[in-house]
């Protein structure tokens, strides 16, 4: 079997250290209010980290799948790894006493993609299995048909939103929405492997410009939103509206920081494939139900951690290492005593 270069492998783990940031700075608040500082711009930076982290994800899917044969095996271990998470840890705040449910409450856990307990993982495994019939139609088209469905998807779901402002258009964590969006991206991502896009090949310090100059006009956009809002409500939105995956703010700059690290050359390594394979648990452990709140307030205090000059970041770091750290425990238990034996 060919060793799978760790370049892509890296991008996924960079991409799941993006979506915690994101997290973290919307669970503690630190883009709210109308007082700019340090940790304002640092959480306005997790908060476009975030979905240019999302984006990366489904491009990375769209660009490995669509040369791929569908494996219905794949599918259950993907689900049965969110039913893991999504029951076990039910079941242990139960048994500890930490967490009263109702019985409807309880019954929810058994069922995480229904109740859409993890809004992305929920539009993702949809996406997985619409893959073959999405990749039959993509190969029937011709190249220039593909770049007109490209161009008229492009139209609906990116330029259209960014320039009409109305709250509406861009971004929801509605599953239906979201599949949409992740079909849009996936389609990207297909693109790439099939044809490439010419104005990001082979252009690397175009594309790292093109991050930077991302993330400058989105920063420049929330803190004028943030001025405006004093003034009128109507821009209070402004930031969660055009941080979203398919504002063209966003897109763009994932399409450049993907084709960065396509066209690195890292060779196969142990420690970042390993560490990429279990990035999907950690979105699981940090994004649960009854871990989100607890981590964020309870485990780290980021409220007090906020009023430390450094302190979020540092905390950030620690975080992400701990995160990996009991994820890799928690999967080697759950692989080897539980879905081995399901499996069988």
């Amino acid at each position: 079997m060919k060793k799978r270069n760790s370049n892509i492998e890296l991008l996924r783990i960079i991409a799941m250290c993006l979506i915690v940031f994101h997290h973290m700075a919307l669970n503690i608040g630190i883009v709210e209010g109308n007082n700019i500082d340090i940790n304002m711009i640092f959480g306005i930076i997790g908060g476009i980290g975030g979905k240019i982290g999302v984006v990366v994800y489904i491009l990375i899917t769209g660009y490995f799948y669509i040369n791929k044969d569908f494996s219905m095996k794949k599918v259950f271990t993907l689900w049965f790894q969110i039913f893991c998470y999504s029951v076990g840890f039910m079941l242990i705040f139960r048994i500890l006493g930490i967490e009263k449910l109702s019985k409807v409450d309880t019954i929810k856990t058994f069922f995480p993609l229904a109740y859409n307990q993890y809004w992305f993982i929920t539009a993702y495994l949809y996406l997985i299995l619409l893959v073959p019939f999405i990749n039959k139609f993509l190969n029937g088209l011709s190249k220039e048909n593909y770049n007109k469905l490209l161009v008229l998807l492009s139209v609906i779901f990116v330029i259209i939103p960014t320039l009409f402002y109305t709250n509406k258009l861009i971004g929801s964590t509605n599953t239906p929405i979201g599949i949409l969006l992740f079909i849009y991206v996936y389609i990207i991502g297909a693109y790439i492997r099939l044809y490439g896009i010419s104005f990001f090949k082979n252009r690397k310090l175009r594309n790292i410009a093109i991050i930077i100059l991302g993330y400058i006009a989105l920063a420049v956009i929330v803190l004028i939103g943030k001025k405006l809002e004093q003034k009128n409500i109507f821009w209070s939105n402004l930031f969660s509206y055009y941080r979203e995956m398919n504002s063209i703010f966003i897109l763009i700059p994932s399409i450049s920081l993907f084709y960065i690290f396509k066209e690195w050359k890292l060779k196969h390594n142990v420690i970042i494939n390993y560490l990429a394979s279990i990035s999907f648990p950690v979105y699981l452990l940090h994004e649960n139900n009854f871990i989100r709140y607890r981590l964020w307030h309870n485990v780290f205090n980021m409220e007090f951690i906020n009023n430390i000059p450094g302190g979020v970041f540092t905390t950030l770091v620690c975080t992400i290492i701990s995160f990996y750290f009991i994820t890799a425990i928690i999967e080697f238990l759950r692989k080897n005593v539980i879905e081995k034996n399901v499996l069988k």
